[in-house]
């Protein structure tokens, strides 16, 4: 059941954010810390739109580190984007890899992965199966990390490995879409179904995004229209690693 309490964010709309972790000290910081990512993640998002008229977020994971690494950075100047670790698969030889993101922040280290993914909410349903996919990757990654490595990697309180998945909601149409088509949809039933109908019931961090109606931009393709009103963060939080 879906149990955000939303607040707004100024010009960029409506943010809720929800956790299912045991309390202790290394959860606090990572729930702080996921929150302000999470917002100001949103709010460079509003920003680049502004600027631009194009939403960063409907491309793909590449293009979505251009405003998280500023969102990061607005928090700690501790971080680096490609980290290189080792990685051991079950039953394989170790590897060399790297880490999406390597960040310290008060007085723990986090490794991140992080991915995009696209959900067409009116078909909430019958979510593609590459969200769950890309999920289970992200999970995977982080596993393959032994924590011999992250203890090496951890500073002062211990290592926190952190999987978040971006997901844009879209919907496609023959005919461009109005303020009112939109106004009236749940999203938030939505997000619920989305959750329950793929492997993202896993997750202990959840959280959306309702843009702004004056974010509501829809965009020529593929003979038709696309419009982007709203984006989940999808994730989750490993236990401390000391």
């Amino acid at each position: 059941m879906i149990t955000l309490e939303f607040e707004t964010i100024k010009k960029c709309g409506e943010f809720g954010i929800e956790f299912f972790l045991e309390d202790g000290d290394g959860t606090r910081v990572s729930k702080k810390f996921l929150q302000l990512l999470i917002r100001n993640i949103i709010k460079r998002s509003t920003e680049y739109f502004d600027e631009i008229g194009d939403h960063i977020f409907i491309y793909r994971e590449k293009q979505l580190h251009s405003v998280v690494c500023p969102s990061i950075a607005d928090l700690t100047p501790c971080y680096v984007i490609e980290h290189p670790l080792t990685r051991k698969p079950h039953g394989e030889e170790e590897y060399s890899g790297k880490s999406d993101y390597w960040i310290s922040y008060r007085n723990y280290s986090f490794i991140m992965e992080l991915k995009h993914s696209y959900f067409a909410y009116t078909k909430a349903n019958y979510p593609r199966q590459d969200i769950s996919n890309k999920f289970n990757k992200c999970l995977s990654q982080l596993k393959e990390i032994k924590t011999e490595e992250c203890r090496n990697l951890s500073m002062n309180k211990g290592m926190i490995k952190i999987a978040l998945q971006a997901i844009v909601f879209y919907q496609s149409s023959q005919n461009d879409f109005t303020n009112e088509d939109l106004e009236e949809h749940d999203f938030i039933d939505d997000f619920e179904q989305l959750i329950q109908n793929t492997d993202l019931y896993e997750s202990n961090v959840r959280s959306l995004w309702l843009l702004h109606d004056r974010l509501f931009q829809s965009f020529e393709y593929d003979n038709g229209y696309e419009i982007y009103p709203a984006v989940a963060f999808v994730g989750k939080v490993f236990d401390v690693i000391t």
